[in-house]
């Protein structure tokens, strides 16, 4: 494990904090992807706080061009890629006649696009050492559609087959692809002073919680890998 590196792409506050932290208490250096510098800068603090190397690269997740080279820099600067998540969110939710072109666009290159530039580049640096992750955080719109999630579904929905593509082609030479179907809200700080009563009664999915599967799924030996994750807190339905 010396000197391998996570790669988050989507490292913002919550999920893809806790990510980056859960991987850093694991021993593993981090390159941190996400669009906005400032915002990845406390994080990095708090990761070499823990004595790994971390790295942030401000770029947007659908930039085929600078995903490239992004990969490549971690690869160079801050270690072996090991494990690749990525955690790209930001859903749109209208009606369907409110809906626009730029709407649909837009989830796909975040969600669809990016997923498959993460995959892409990550298996760049894996496959030569036949080892690694690839981690693509989803959602219950990947499995089925809901009313007004048309464009955010429709990009996981798509997310989700990318990965299942990949699993398919990237197992036999030895990396492991995963998918995590999260049935519920993610309690990041938005959604805990959205829904205070339903945070307090954890019926959000914990960051931290979560952020502990993905990393213990990277860390499952090769006799028994998981392809897709399912998680909900104690109180969501099943549907």
């Amino acid at each position: 494990m010396a000197d391998q590196t996570c790669v988050v792409v989507g490292a913002g506050p919550g999920l893809g904090s806790a990510l980056a932290q859960r991987f850093a208490e694991g021993g593993y250096n981090l390159a941190l992807i996400a669009r906005n510098a400032e915002r990845m800068a406390p994080l990095v603090k708090a990761l070499e706080a823990k004595k790994v190397k971390a790295k942030a690269y401000a770029l947007d997740a659908s930039d085929e061009g600078k995903m490239r080279d992004a990969f490549a820099a971690a690869e160079r600067e801050v270690g072996p890629i090991a494990a690749a998540v990525h955690n790209v969110n930001g859903r749109v939710v209208k009606d369907l006649l409110d809906l626009t072109a730029a709407d649909m666009e837009s989830q796909w290159r975040a969600i669809c696009l990016g997923g498959f530039l993460t995959a892409r580049e990550a298996a760049r640096h894996m496959l030569p050492r036949k080892a690694g992750t690839i981690a693509f955080i989803g959602g219950r719109g990947g499995r089925r559609g809901m009313a007004k999630f048309t464009a955010f579904a429709g990009a996981k929905a798509g997310v989700r087959s990318v990965a299942e593509c990949v699993a398919r082609e990237l197992a036999p030479q030895g990396l492991h692809v995963a998918h995590f179907a999260v049935e519920a809200t993610i309690g990041g700080e938005a959604a805990r002073k959205r829904d205070p009563e339903v945070s307090a009664a954890e019926g959000l999915v914990d960051t931290a919680a979560l952020a502990e599967t993905v990393f213990q799924t990277h860390m499952q030996p090769r006799s028994c890998w998981t392809f897709e994750v399912d998680l909900r807190p104690w109180s969501e339905g099943f549907i």
